[in-house]
């Protein structure tokens, strides 16, 4: 061997040792996460995953199940779930009794009118020219993981981004450096003054580029990729469904304008197109300050409301958010290393079976009109009572009684819950009413009513508070029903990946509320100030 050679074959040997040391390094955990990512996905069901795994890829959800940690039993504490209070309970890790949004808008005791929880009349929108009421997080009365985060150390970012505002808050808390959501007029992504008072250079460029416009100059058809969806589900075809679609969505922007977008897979590729922005300008993961990114995919939702959850527009909603997940979790991995990146993957609600996927197989089921009946609630009490308006509105499940009417009346508030719950409770597919009062008065340690109790906010709730029964969902055309879309199944799904999370499976029983409080434990700092989960020790052991 000449000298030349063996001096070559040396230093090829130590340039092979150097890249596998360096390789070897890269898997290293860090101590603790440089970037934790909270993905949630409305609507997704946990059946999804294991009624479509085979027209699945491998680098989705599957990369999830085969090298992550599954909670196949997570559920919400709480009765009623809607993408407001859902949010809230995730990132504050306590229920809407606690933290104070029990739905997207609830009356307003002193004004009457119903009240957005979004809305602040004190800030104003950012990166749009708008007379609409500002928006913020500030109605939400418990801090946030992002919140302890920043309380932590001020130099950690914490941002999240949806198409959606009330997911955008309620997921970044108070503190965080920015909350951006796409306004459904312009299509630009945008944000509030209770953030940041001017749009950062990098989210200015994004909205110059015409993501939105580009997405909806197209049409959407089945998925036509490799893993085609054979749409073979008896239920597609039982409630007359086609197993073909299609969708011109330039048409549909010219009636909907850029909302077209929320209800096609093209809205979920648009927030993670986004999101990887956020990540590359916001220098997410770079160094050891830990950050926050939180990001929401509401297409499965948005379309929910029209569709069955197994309609061929669902499925392949779900089959494209896979492949973005995938997009996401190896852009993640190439930019900062899975070792240093904590993620969770979760729902904020749980699509229902509607009644006509029951029909056929004779599951009780129905539609409950909330119109017919508070309508035939206000002619009772004004036979009662004689004329006026004895009850405020209704929103959410929820009964709201004229107080100042009744008092002025010299009646009775407590009587007049108690009869309007004895009236409501008359109605086919109403399975429970409970006032107030009794919310107020007693403690309920199990069953319905003690999840009603954990949806119960004593300043904000109604009056009479309704569960409905299984099977049985509201009728979406009637007024303020289309605010009042809950699931009556609190199954979601739940998956840990990345950074310490070993391939497991955890079959016990988990609240969304163990989100929180199992990050902080990682991260080693306080749990949000109303937070009354438990860390999953079967991940922080």
């Amino acid at each position: 061997m000449s000298k030349r050679f063996g001096t070559l074959l040396f230093a090829l040997l130590v340039v092979t040792i150097q890249i596998s040391f360096a390789q070897s390094a890269r898997k290293i955990p860090s101590e603790k996460p440089k970037l934790v990512v909270g993905i949630v996905v409305d609507h997704l069901r946990a059946d999804y995953y294991f009624r479509y795994s085979h027209l699945l890829g491998d680098g989705g959800f599957k990369r999830l199940m085969n090298q992550g940690t599954y909670c196949k039993n997570s559920k919400f504490s709480y009765l009623y779930s809607q993408t407001g209070p859902d949010h809230a309970s995730i990132f504050t890790g306590t229920p809407p009794a606690y933290h104070g949004i029990i739905s997207n808008g609830w009356y307003n005791r002193l004004s009457g009118e119903l009240e957005l929880a979004k809305e602040d009349k004190n800030v104003k929108l950012v990166g749009i020219d708008s007379k609409e009421k500002g928006s913020s997080s500030k109605k939400m009365l418990a801090s946030t993981l992002g919140d302890e985060i920043k309380l932590f150390n001020s130099h950690s970012r914490v941002i999240s981004v949806a198409l959606n505002c009330e997911s955008a808050l309620f997921s970044a808390g108070h503190a965080a450096d920015g909350a951006y959501w796409m306004d459904d007029q312009s299509g630009k992504f945008i944000t509030s003054s209770y953030y940041q008072d001017t749009l950062y250079n990098w989210v200015k460029e994004f909205n110059e580029k015409k993501f939105t416009d580009f997405y909806l100059n197209k049409t959407w058809t089945p998925f036509n990729g490799s893993n085609k969806p054979k749409v073979s589900d008896k239920l597609l075809g039982k409630v007359g469904l086609n197993t073909e679609f299609f969708y011109d969505l330039n048409k549909e922007k010219k009636e909907q304008g850029y909302k077209a977008i929320k209800t096609t897979p093209f809205g979920n590729m648009l927030v993670k197109d986004f999101a990887i922005a956020s990540v590359i300008n916001e220098n997410l993961g770079k160094d050891d300050d830990a950050d926050f990114l939180s990001v929401t995919f509401s297409c499965l939702g948005d379309k929910h409301r029209e569709l069955s959850p197994f309609a061929p527009e669902m499925l392949d909603n779900f089959i494209r958010l896979d492949k973005e997940l995938e997009h996401l979790l190896s852009f993640l991995d190439e930019q900062i290393g899975m070792e240093n990146v904590l993620i969770f993957v979760t729902a904020d609600q749980s699509a229902n079976y509607t009644p006509e996927n029951l029909i056929e197989q004779n599951i009780p089921n129905g539609y409950f009109s909330t119109y017919n009946a508070i309508a035939l609630l206000k002619s009772y009490f004004n036979i009662l009572y004689g004329n006026g308006e004895w009850v405020l509105g209704y929103d959410s499940q929820q009964v709201y009684l004229n107080h100042q009417l009744i008092e002025d009346s010299k009646l009775s508030v407590i009587d007049l819950q108690i009869k309007a719950a004895e009236f409501l409770i008359q109605f086919s597919g109403v399975a429970t009413t409970t006032t107030a009062n009794s919310l107020v008065k007693s403690n309920y340690t199990h069953g319905v009513i003690q999840k009603v109790q954990r949806s119960f906010n004593q300043k904000r709730s109604g009056d009479v508070m309704l569960t409905l029964e299984p099977g049985w969902m509201h009728s979406i055309k009637d007024e303020r029903d289309e605010i009042a879309q809950y699931s009556y199944t609190n199954q979601v799904p739940l998956f840990w990946y990345g950074w310490k999370i070993k391939r497991s499976v955890i079959s016990r029983s988990i609240y969304i509320e163990d989100i929180v409080p199992t990050i902080s434990s990682f991260l080693n700092i306080s749990i949000p100030s109303g937070c009354d989960g438990n860390p999953i020790h079967e991940l922080v052991n």
